[in-house]
């Protein structure tokens, strides 16, 4: 296969790359640089309850001590709508 690279930043960079002396061809830099970005496997249900749980967590820590003051007798629709026109 051969590649044409026709954008000179990409080169520059490309070439940059390969004089660090990380990688030994243009090949196996774009196979790292592949590897790096595929998109990982998708996430088990235990991770998601996992990730559930931590953003609960965070949310009621962020709203500790957050009160409304809203008046006596007053519902939150009510309370939610003071100032809105109609």
């Amino acid at each position: 296969m051969t590649i044409e690279i026709h954008n000179a930043e990409l080169e520059s960079i490309l070439q940059q790359r390969l004089k660090s002396g990380n990688f030994a061809s243009v090949e196996d830099l774009l196979l790292e640089t592949l590897r790096e970005t595929q998109p990982s496997a998708a996430p088990t249900a235990t991770e998601k309850k996992a990730k559930a749980l931590e953003a609960a967590s965070l949310i009621r820590e962020l709203r500790k001590g957050v009160t409304l003051n809203r008046p006596e007798g007053t519902s939150l629709r009510e309370y939610a709508h003071i100032g809105h026109r109609y």
